[in-house]
């Protein structure tokens, strides 16, 4: 592992650990496994570090991304995850066609499916019964892989390997978010020569960044950030949002002008990944570390905090406050799917799942 690798293997307080490059494997189903509910959760067990979850249109499927280190025997693989909300199970993704296609065939070549390090997910409707699903990937390349999804069956949706976008060099991606007017979005959490540490101080470390049919990732202006994670772009296109890791905050820029000062509201947890609730307001999911830990310390008890933000007024409630489970830490994603609250973490084994809180008197 390159010393750029063994920097990223300490990152467990902001929800990153250590890559290396895929290796071609056999695909499989992911082992389901009988867990054992927790004190205020229950788990859909045998998922290698599932950092990000998506829903599939508003159907029982979700989609979950692994930041798992292939080269780990204790990972039990990497790539992409199926669950089933309703059957509380989950199988590996093994992709039904590899169909490259405009304006994603710049790539020709299919990563290794199942060893993929995968990182921050993004589905975007496309009628029909179908969507498009991109995904941020580490390995032998640094890219956004781009799958077609077809949920039109009376089954499970299947996927189809459609080609990726080439991240700029130096760039280890964190979240992303595909626009309806073809464009998308990538945060670069730690552009080389940025290190952790950097982070940890409140430097820049990276940026957000903006694709166009036909050209290369740029830079946003005024987007130069401490950790830039989650992100999201309202349904008008009107704002852009962006969890800064460094200084525990959310920024709102308008998407048309991001050189113009952001609005920004700081939390007292570290923000990861950002998803739209269906009240249309965003859940901020992540870890509230034990104030009396240093802030590189590896083994410290994290609350799991998920709070619901509106775009529009900036107004934040708390939604879920859950002491540290033995079984789930370093909480990264929360995802409501009918009547249950999903959540993802870049530690362990499992997805967890609860009741949907109270959500401020909404309709959902």
């Amino acid at each position: 592992m390159t010393a750029r690798g063994r920097t990223l293997a300490a990152l467990t307080t902001t929800a990153l650990i250590g890559l290396t490059a895929p290796a071609a494997a056999t695909a499989h189903p992911a082992p389901t496994q009988a867990c054992a509910p927790g004190e205020a959760l229950e788990y859909v067990c045998g998922l290698p570090a599932p950092e990000d979850l998506v829903q599939v249109g508003d159907s029982r499927w979700i989609v979950a991304s692994s930041l798992a280190d292939p080269a780990d025997p204790d990972s039990a693989g990497a790539g992409l995850s199926l669950i089933d909300a309703e059957e509380r199970t989950a199988t590996r993704i093994v992709p039904d066609e590899v169909a490259p296609r405009a304006p994603y065939d710049g790539c020709t070549e299919p990563p290794a499916f199942d060893t993929l390090s995968t990182h921050g997910l993004n589905i975007r409707e496309d009628g029909d019964g179908r969507s498009t699903l991109f995904v941020v990937a580490h390995g032998a390349r640094e890219s956004v892989e781009v799958f077609d999804v077809d949920s039109t069956g009376d089954g499970a949706p299947s996927f189809t390997w459609v080609g990726c976008v080439p991240a700029v060099a130096g760039a280890f991606n964190n979240s992303v978010v595909g626009l309806p007017d073809g464009r998308i979005v990538v945060t670069d959490f730690l552009q080389a020569p940025a290190t952790f540490e950097g982070i940890l101080t409140g430097a820049p470390t990276g940026a957000v960044y903006v694709w166009e049919p036909g050209g290369a990732f740029e830079p946003l202006p005024g987007t130069e950030l401490s950790g830039p994670n989650g992100v999201e772009v309202t349904p008008d296109l009107r704002y852009l949002l962006v969890a800064e890791s460094g200084s525990s905050s959310v920024r709102r820029y308008r998407l048309a002008a991001t050189e113009e000062p952001p609005v920004v509201i700081t939390t007292d947890f570290r923000t990861d990944n950002l998803r739209f609730a269906p009240d249309g307001r965003l859940l901020l999911a992540g870890p509230r570390p034990d104030p009396s830990c240093a802030p590189e310390a590896e083994d410290c008890a994290s609350t799991s905090v998920v709070a619901a933000l509106d775009p529009q007024t900036m107004d934040l409630e708390t939604l879920l406050e859950v002491p540290p489970e033995a079984a789930f830490t370093d909480l990264t994603s929360a995802l409501i799917v009918d009547d249950r609250l999903w959540l993802g973490s870049v530690a362990g084994d499992r997805v967890a799942h609860t009741a949907v809180p109270h959500l401020d008197g909404r309709s959902s």
